[in-house]
This record gives C-alpha cells, sequence and structure tokens, in this order.
C-alpha cells in the first residue's frame, strides 16, 4: 500500500509537471518537509494568481459599468430548526492525513477516537458524512492495492451508536470510478435529505447512488466542482467544472439540477456558479462564480427566477468549500483572505440586507486557528473549522475547533492530535456533513 508521503509526491510532480508556470522546488524534500509547510511554500505562487484574477474581475467590472451593484431583496423566509435534544451524540467525523487514510471521531470532553470498522487495517479511509438522522457514518474507501485508476474504489456505510462504537458495515462497490489526474483517489459521497441517495463525482461523471437496493446512476460529462441536495426534495444541483487536472482552473458552469425520480437534468435559469448552498427551506441557492469571475455572493430562487446580488467583492480565498447556508436561515459563512500568506478569515453575511461579520482567527493558548474549511453546527449555532496553527513561522498543530458563531472567542479545540484532510480542493461538498446528530 502506498504510503501518504508517495501519494502526495506523486501528486505534486504531476501537478508541476502540468504547470511549468510555477515556482521550481525539489518535490521530495517539499513532501518531507510536511503538509504545512508546503502550502507555505505554494503561497506566493497562488497569491499571485489570485491578484491576477481580482485584476481581470476589476476590469470586468469596470467594462460592465457595474451592472450586478443592486442592492439585496428580502430574505427567503427562516424555516424553524430544532436544537439538540437529549440524546444527540455530538460526533464530528473527521479524516486523519499522517494515518495513512483513516477515520476519527471527536466531540468536547473526549479523547479523538479512531472508527473501528471491518476491514479498515486493510485499507484507506476518508471524506466521512453523517447521514440526515446522525445514526450512520459513509466514507470512501480505496483497498490495499488500490491506485487512483485501479476500480477498487467502495463507499462503506456503517451505523455508530453513541458511545462511538460502530456496527456491521454496507459496502458498496464502485466499479469503474476514477478520478481526475492529481485529485484525491477517494470517492467523497453526500447524503441526499432522505438518507436513501448519495451523489458523488469521478472523472468526468456524476454518480448517483441507491445505498439501499445498490443501484449506481451515472451522469456523463460533467466535471463539477459543487454538488448540494435540495433539502426537502430529491433534486441534486450540480455545478463548475474543475478542469480536466489538478494544475487547471475552477470555472463557472450552468447550474444543473437532477432529479431521482425523474432521472432527468435541468437548468436553473440562466445563472452560471462553482461553489453552492441551499438555504435550508430550499427555496433559494446561493453561489459564488469560478477562479475568473467576480467575487461576488449571489442568490437566485429555486426555479431560477430573481437573480440577485447579496455580497460584492467577497475577496479571494486559497482554501474553503465556497458558502455555507447556516440552518437557522439567517446567515452564510465563507472564507476570505487576510492578506497575510494564505492565513485566512471566515464572514458571516446577513441574508437580510448583506451586512457582513468578520470573524478573526481564533486563538487558544496564544496560538491563532488559520481554517482550511468552515461548515455549521447542525443547530447553527456554532462554526465548525478544520484549522492549523503556527508558531511565529514554524509549523504549530492542526486540528479542528469549535467556535460559536455569536462569542467567537469561547473557542472549544475537540482535537489537536490529528490533521485533517477533509480534501477541500478534491471534495468541497465534503466537509458540510461532518457533524452529526441523532
Amino acid at each position: 500500500m502506498s504510503t501518504p508521503e508517495d501519494v502526495w509526491s506523486t501528486r505534486l510532480r504531476a501537478a508541476v509537471d502540468d504547470h511549468p508556470g510555477a515556482v521550481a522546488f525539489d518535490v521530495s524534500s517539499y513532501v518531507a518537509a510536511g503538509r504545512k509547510r508546503a502550502l507555505r511554500n505554494r503561497a506566493a505562487a497562488v497569491l499571485a494568481t489570485v491578484a491576477a484574477v481580482a485584476m481581470v474581475a476589476a476590469g470586468a467590472a469596470l467594462a460592465t459599468g457595474g451592472a450586478r451593484s443592486e442592492a439585496p431583496q428580502p430574505a427567503p423566509s427562516v424555516p424553524s430548526v430544532p436544537t439538540f435534544r437529549v440524546g444527540t451524540n455530538g460526533w464530528v467525523a473527521v479524516d486523519a492525513w499522517q494515518g495513512g487514510g483513516q477515520v476519527y471521531l471527536v466531540r468536547p470532553g473526549e479523547d479523538a477516537r479512531r472508527l473501528d470498522v471491518a476491514g479498515s487495517d486493510a485499507s484507506t479511509d476518508a471524506c466521512p458524512a453523517w447521514s440526515p438522522d446522525g445514526e450512520r457514518l459513509m466514507f470512501g474507501r480505496l483497498g490495499a492495492s488500490s491506485e487512483p485508476s485501479s476500480g477498487g474504489a467502495e463507499l462503506v456505510i456503517v451505523p455508530v451508536d453513541q458511545s462511538g462504537a460502530a456496527g456491521k458495515p454496507t459496502v458498496i462497490a464502485l466499479d469503474g470510478f476514477d478520478v481526475l489526474p492529481g485529485h484525491d483517489a477517494h470517492p467523497c459521497g453526500i447524503w441526499a435529505p432522505d438518507g436513501r441517495w448519495v451523489a458523488l463525482a469521478g472523472t468526468g461523471e456524476v454518480w448517483v447512488v441507491d445505498t439501499q437496493a445498490g443501484a449506481i446512476r451515472r451522469l456523463p460529462d460533467l466535471r463539477p466542482s459543487d454538488l448540494e441536495w435540495r433539502p426537502g426534495t430529491d433534486e441534486l444541483a450540480i455545478v463548475g467544472d474543475m478542469g480536466t487536472s489538478r494544475a487547471a482552473r475552477t470555472l463557472s458552469t450552468p447550474v444543473s439540477v437532477y432529479s431521482v425520480s425523474t432521472d432527468e437534468l435541468r437548468q436553473l435559469g440562466a445563472v452560471e456558479a462553482a461553489h453552492i448552498t441551499w438555504s435550508p427551506d430550499g427555496a433559494t441557492l446561493a453561489y459564488t462564480g469560478g477562479e475568473t469571475d467576480p467575487p461576488d455572493l449571489s442568490l437566485v430562487d429555486s426555479d431560477g427566477a430573481n437573480e440577485r446580488l447579496l455580497v460584492a467583492e467577497t475577496g479571494g480565498n486559497l482554501h474553503g468549500i465556497g458558502p455555507v447556508w447556516s440552518p437557522t436561515g439567517d446567515r452564510i459563512a465563507y472564507q476570505r483572505l487576510t492578506g497575510q500568506g494564505e492565513r485566512h478569515e471566515v464572514v458571516l453575511a446577513n441574508v437580510a440586507d448583506g451586512t457582513e461579520t468578520v470573524i478573526a482567527a481564533p486563538e487558544t493558548d496564544g496560538e491563532m486557528w488559520w481554517p482550511f474549511t468552515v461548515s455549521w453546527s447542525p443547530d447553527g449555532t456554532t462554526l465548525l473549522y478544520a484549522a492549523w496553527t503556527e508558531d511565529g513561522e514554524a509549523p504549530g498543530t492542526a486540528g479542528v475547533i469549535a467556535v460559536p458563531a455569536d462569542e467567537p472567542t469561547n473557542v472549544t479545540v475537540l482535537t489537536d492530535t490529528i490533521d485533517p484532510v477533509p480534501n477541500y480542493y478534491s471534495h468541497q461538498w465534503a466537509p458540510s456533513q461532518m457533524w452529526g446528530r441523532q
């Protein structure tokens, strides 16, 4: 079985070969130095790209006379969302890079524990996602001999009780599953609201899997950067084009909506996007564009009508999973660069009027936590960071923290012993289902 260093080295060599304009470096030393140091070494080159894209976007805005500067319209209705009840398991599921592909469960006041599932010792597991009822955990698996095009990928679904103990797994073979060159090889699925269907993306296809019957539908000619099930429906929104390899830019595409019941695709009006998030009532889609589009956050109704701007100039980013709508319906979270290397801050946009609240990097024991990805707790009160710290210019720790949205200084460190790799570039839709409830 390949070691993590072998996998990263292979991908980095491919990325360098595909991107001759990148800063030259010795790949072996680069990998050996560790993931966080590698990210910092790449920051200058990526920031130059972000700056160039920003200049192009600014020029486009001037050329169009600022046509997208209209004021936000009234927010969609906010549904009644229940808070945690007694018995909520509260587990957060993460995968760990340094273990070669393992899934861990973490929650406040307890040490991280590895999810003990039959077959995991002879495989690598990644991309955990909780079912809507919080009782089952799904993740992607590659066997010991599996490589990115070997056809050995599987979805594993396992019941998990309140103590974190796993039951008997259900394994669904994904024969023919493959990934784009340079991307993480694990299948990475998200649950539909009914807890039966699962969607994931491979090379040029979106797979829709019936977890009860094992049937698989494959939607061709799609390389999405985001997938989102519409709440309360069997509809899957599919957007973005990630290109033919890891070195390609992510571009906007028309929003395609797939219905499980009709087995048909339709387009959502004239909207084009690269990253999306549904309101919890399913009435509104929030979206941002790709790397060559203006950095705006916009809204559109579920029928494709009433397109409007919520926030102009959201800023550049190197990390993140796009906008993430709060389960309470009133705010949307996104990440943006602070102007210091690849450090990001979190911004909460008010859906009613577009006003923003900026959350600076949280601090614990003198260390600042910089987010890779940010998503919400199921009750909408708390932000979940997969993040890293720095001690001056040296790498610090990495882990998962919980940050109350209205009291962001009251941070809870769920774990600082696991380096979480949610593969946010390869699977930007996955972290939204990291935090489960029962």
